[in-house]
């Protein structure tokens, strides 16, 4: 016979005898089985309900977060009406293509409002609490991202929580400033030359 089928019966041996030790403990000890089984059966209800009870609470909260931004919204909507501001569109989105390493990636930008008020459009993000003012770096993030995309005339950060309404503007570098004087610059040369071509010929 070979090594393994020697090995084979011996183990075959030696799980039975753990079996009928096993069984003839359980027959010595009923009561502590019993007991340690309860306990086991207790875990195991205690795990499923905290589970269950997780889930709950985690589909609450998000329905509760979702019922208070529509509530923030209509009394978001009230405050810019009472102030003088049109809505002209409420949680609009504009797609965007990102490129990372020349791959297309598509996203979308979404903003809380567009607003007009006289000749000049807006875009309002709603916030509250600590996220309703421009010193954290994540609300002034999401600003600029909005006057990248949307190019809009402002945009107005406006606080439900302190009815606060805040026109944001960015001022940029001199650096930035002089490219874009230049480039103007550039541009009215350019137009003149054409429009001179234009006359002679």
């Amino acid at each position: 016979m070979t090594g393994m089928q020697q090995i084979v019966p011996q183990l075959r041996e030696l799980l039975m005898e753990v079996l009928n030790w096993l069984q003839q403990w359980l027959v010595a000890n009923q009561h502590l089985a019993a007991f340690w089984m309860l306990i086991f059966f207790s875990m195991m209800t205690g795990a499923l309900l905290y589970r269950g009870c997780s889930v709950i609470w985690r589909r609450w909260r998000i329905a509760r977060r979702f019922k208070r931004g529509l509530i923030a919204e209509k009394h978001a909507a009230r405050y810019l009406r009472r102030h003088g501001y049109r809505i002209l569109a409420a949680q609009l989105q504009e797609p965007i293509t990102v490129y990372v390493n020349g791959e297309a990636q598509d996203s979308t930008v979404r903003a809380d409002f567009l607003v007009r008020k006289g000749w000049k459009t807006y875009i309002v993000e709603v916030k509250s609490g600590q996220q309703g003012t421009v010193r954290q770096a994540a609300t002034r993030r999401q600003l600029l991202e909005y006057k990248l995309v949307y190019e809009p005339d402002g945009i107005i950060l406006l606080d439900m929580e302190h009815h606060n309404l805040q026109k944001i503007n960015f001022a940029y570098s001199a650096r930035r400033r002089s490219e874009w004087l230049r480039y103007g610059i550039i541009s009215f040369i350019s137009g003149a030359l054409v429009y001179g071509l234009l006359q002679v010929f």
